[in-house]
């Protein structure tokens, strides 16, 4: 439920701002689950830092935005406008300068802007993490095909625990020396890792992660369907080969009942914008405080049911499809030529370019008319046998 209402200016300026004169609260508003108060500086004048004289010519207001803990389960923001004053003095290098507001920050417990912010927290020693009961073992490649490390993870709560320089199985092996306790391993089908495994910690259970089984398992099929690679390209007359239906790319016939992630994502968006039209709030807005383009918010408003947004990506018709039956005609009768066959079509006004043409021309020449279809390859043979079918 996202909570909208307008606030008591005075109570947020005592509870926020208490303490603080220099600053005054114009307006406060709970929306979308945040907090947002805006405030402006209350001083009339203000003195330069370098000369210390007194201005009261604004030269430009400017937002500062400062953003806080979350206040009773909502985010908090404080947007403050702050002023740029002109130095009237003719000796003062300073040409303007900016309302201070560093007593401010300091009361609010902003002490820090967000660089000298980084820098402190790069600084802090790495956090002691306990050693795991299940570690995860992986490589990844800091250069592909020449340098690769080793990460290892928590499986059972998704942190990385540590990484190793090398994919070896010595330093594997001395990390688990120095951190006993670990109970299970899950990791690739790598020697190197089994190596270090079986000596660093020799009563773990060694396991393989569900990518890996998949990966495996993909491999497998893959080279028993090729090694019948001729049967795919001569197969016997009585045998009947799969056809390529929806079932073979993975994506169900029937959109009534969509599952898997992609449709959960669709189902919480197209529930989270007409909640938010239901409370009254306009499209454009929608889509600037959920960071969508407005079309995309069109699309899920437009919508009765949210499996009416699951598009199918189908290649949009090109400019040559309303001629390819002429082009095939005129093949059919023996011209054969790209150049003519362009320019009688160019005679006709048709929007097409020369590479439309011959690339048509050439599929026409590769595939003749009668011709059987195309043997299927390797890899989809391995989908039609891997991937769960749909109904």
């Amino acid at each position: 439920m996202v909570l909208v209402m307008q606030t008591n200016a005075p109570f947020w300026d005592s509870l926020v701002f208490e303490g603080i004169d220099d600053v005054d609260v114009e307006a406060v508003t709970a929306a979308f689950g945040t907090v947002e108060v805006v405030a402006r500086g209350r001083a009339a004048r203000t003195a330069c830092p370098d000369c210390g004289r007194f201005s009261d010519r604004v030269h430009d207001p400017y937002q500062r935005r400062l953003k806080d803990l979350p206040l009773a389960g909502q985010g908090f923001v404080i947007r403050l406008t702050a002023r740029r004053f002109i130095c009237g003095s003719t000796d003062c290098p300073r040409r303007t300068f900016a309302e201070p507001f560093s007593r401010l920050a300091a009361q609010l417990g902003f002490a820090a802007g967000r660089m000298t912010l980084l820098r402190r927290v790069m600084a802090l020693p790495d956090p002691q993490l306990n050693t795991p009961h299940v570690l995860g073992v992986d490589d990844f490649a800091i250069r592909r095909g020449q340098t690769h490390s080793t990460v290892l993870t928590s499986v059972e709560d998704h942190r990385v625990v540590d990484v190793l320089p090398t994919r070896e199985a010595g330093p594997r092996a001395a990390w688990l020396i120095r951190h006993p306790g670990v109970e299970i391993i899950c990791r690739d089908r790598a020697g190197a890792y089994a190596e270090g495994a079986r000596r660093g910690a020799p009563d773990a259970l060694q396991v393989a992660d569900r990518f890996h089984l998949w990966q495996g398992l993909g491999r497998a099929v893959e080279t028993c369907v090729a090694a019948y690679r001729d049967c795919l390209r001569n197969p016997s007359p009585g045998g009947v080969l799969p056809k390529a239906t929806g079932a073979a790319s993975g994506r169900p016939q029937d959109d009534s009942n969509p599952v898997g992630r992609r449709a959960e994502r669709k189902k919480a968006a197209h529930a989270l914008v007409r909640e938010l039209l239901a409370q009254g709030h306009s499209r454009r807005s929608i889509a600037r405080h959920l960071g969508w383009g407005l079309n995309t918010v069109l699309r899920y408003a437009k919508a009765a049911r949210w499996q009416d947004t699951l598009r199918e990506n189908q290649p949009q018709p090109s400019r040559l499809a309303p001629y390819k039956p002429y082009l095939e005609r005129r093949f059919a009768e023996g011209c054969t030529s790209v150049t003519r066959l362009h320019g009688e079509l160019v005679a006709k006004q048709a929007p097409v370019t020369y590479g439309m043409v011959r690339a048509h021309i050439a599929t026409l020449r590769g595939a003749p008319s009668g011709a059987p279809p195309r043997p299927p390859t390797v890899r989809q043979v391995t989908g039609w046998i891997t991937r769960h079918p749909r109904p």
